[in-house]
C-alpha cells in the first residue's frame, strides 16, 4: 500500500495509457482503455454530454476491488478546471452505480463513464482519470486516500457538430428511451464483444433512440394494450431523416405478439433470420458517411428499395413489431459505417418543437433524448 499525496509512489504505481494507442498495455496488474478512443462532445441546452466506456483488465493474479474513480478535467493550456471524485461514500455509495466493481485475475470489467455532463464553460480538453483499487479483503475507508494499485487514463473529447437530420417521426412523438446514461441503449456491456475481437467493441446505439406517438396525456395506447394495433405509434409513417442511399431493407420478417401477460413473443425460428434483432428495416447511407438505421417496421410496410436515392421527408415505410422490440416503435440510430457493429455517433435534428406541455418551442437545431417531447416542424 502507498499513500496518494507521495507523488514517487503514485508515478510508479500509475499506469498512463498512450493517447495513441487504445489496446490493453501490459505494464501493470490492471490496465485500463476508453471506447471510442476520442469521444464525442454532444451538446444541448448549455450543457456537453460526453459518452464513453472505460474497459479495465485484470492481467495479474490478484483480486481488486475498485473503490475510487477520480477525474481532473484540464483545458487547452494544461490547467486544471474541476476535479470529480465517486468513491465509497455514501448510504449506498454513488460508485455503486457503475455496477460490478469486482476484478478478477484474467477478467475485464466495462465501466461507463460516469462523469458524463459539464456546463459550456468548462473546457475539456483532457480528462485525467485514475482508478484505485483495493486487494479483495484489504478495507478501504470510504474516500480512499490509500490504496493497493492504481491506473490512470487521459481522455481527449473531440467537437462533433454534424449536419441536422429530420424526425422520422411526425406528430407529437416522445422519445421513449434515448441514450442518457441511464437508458438501457447506454448501458450496453461490450466485454463480451472485446473477448472475441478488439476492433469489434464499438456501441452502435450508443446514441440511439426509441421513438413513440404520443398524446397531450402521455397516452402510448387505447384499450387493450395486447394488441398491438391499439399502440398509437403501429403504423404510423416514416420518413427518411436526410437525404441518401438505401444500403440494405428487409420487409419479410413476421411480427411479433403479445403474451397474456403482456410479454413480447417473437416468431418461431424468427432469430435464425433475425439474429440482430433488427426486424423489417432501411438502412440509409448519407453524404457525409454516416448511415441511418430505422428498425422494427412493419412487414410489407417498406417503399423503397436497395439502391434507390431518397430525399429527406420522403415516406419510407411504417412503425411495426417485427425484431427485439417490446412493443410498437421506431428504433433509430446513426453510425459511421454501414456494417454492423459500426461506431455510434450523435444525430442532431433540425426544424422541430420541443413540446413542454402547453408552451411550444420551435427549435431551429437541437439534441433531443430521453424523456423529450417533440414534434416536426417542417409542414
Amino acid at each position: 500500500m502507498f499513500h496518494a499525496n507521495d507523488a514517487a509512489a503514485r508515478q510508479r504505481q500509475s499506469v498512463a495509457v498512450r493517447d495513441n494507442k487504445t489496446d490493453f498495455q501490459r505494464r501493470s496488474g490492471i490496465q485500463i482503455v476508453r471506447r471510442p478512443d476520442r469521444p464525442f462532445i454532444e451538446r444541448r441546452n448549455g450543457q456537453q454530454l460526453i459518452n464513453f466506456d472505460l474497459f479495465i483488465k485484470n492481467v495479474g493474479t490478484k483480486t481488486y476491488n475498485l473503490v475510487s474513480i477520480k477525474l481532473q478535467v484540464f483545458d487547452s493550456g494544461d490547467h486544471l478546471e474541476l476535479e470529480r471524485e465517486l468513491n465509497e461514500n455514501g448510504r449506498p455509495p454513488a460508485l455503486d452505480m457503475i455496477g460490478e466493481r469486482l476484478l478478477q485475475p484474467g477478467n475485464v470489467l466495462d465501466v461507463f463513464q460516469p462523469f458524463y455532463a459539464f456546463d459550456a464553460a468548462v473546457d475539456v480538453s483532457r480528462m485525467h482519470f485514475e482508478l484505485l483499487f483495493m486487494e479483495q479483503g484489504h478495507a478501504a475507508p470510504p474516500a480512499a486516500i490509500t490504496t493497493d494499485e492504481l491506473v490512470s487514463v487521459d481522455v481527449r473529447p473531440r467537437s462533433y457538430n454534424p449536419v441536422a437530420f429530420s424526425l422520422p417521426l411526425h406528430g407529437l412523438v416522445l422519445v421513449h428511451d434515448g441514450h442518457d446514461f441511464y437508458s438501457h441503449h447506454r448501458r450496453y456491456n461490450l466485454v463480451a464483444r472485446y473477448a472475441v475481437d478488439p476492433g469489434s467493441a464499438v456501441s452502435a446505439n450508443l446514441y440511439a433512440y426509441d421513438f413513440m406517438t404520443t398524446t397531450s396525456a402521455g397516452l402510448l395506447f387505447k384499450g387493450d394494450p395486447n394488441r398491438k394495433e391499439n399502440w398509437l405509434s403501429y403504423g404510423e409513417p416514416i420518413f427518411a431523416p436526410a437525404d441518401g442511399l438505401v444500403i440494405e431493407m428487409v420487409s419479410d420478417l413476421p411480427e411479433n405478439t403479445f403474451t397474456s401477460t403482456g410479454d413480447a413473443q417473437s416468431p418461431s425460428l424468427e432469430e435464425a433470420k433475425d439474429p440482430m434483432g433488427f426486424g423489417n428495416h432501411v438502412k440509409i447511407q448519407h453524404a457525409d458517411g454516416r448511415v441511418s438505421w430505422l428498425l422494427h417496421m412493419q412487414p410489407n410496410s417498406i417503399r423503397v428499395r436497395v439502391g434507390d436515392h431518397v430525399r429527406a421527408e420522403q415516406l419510407i415505410g411504417k412503425v411495426g413489431f417485427s425484431g427485439d422490440s417490446l412493443f410498437p416503435h421506431l428504433h433509430y440510430n446513426v453510425t459511421d459505417g454501414p456494417n454492423y457493429p459500426s461506431q455510434g455517433v450523435p444525430s442532431y435534428f433540425k426544424q422541430f418543437v420541443r413540446v413542454l406541455g402547453e408552451r411550444r418551442t420551435p427549435m431551429s437545431k437541437g439534441q433531443i433524448d430521453t424523456g423529450d417531447i417533440v414534434e416536426d416542424g417542417t409542414n
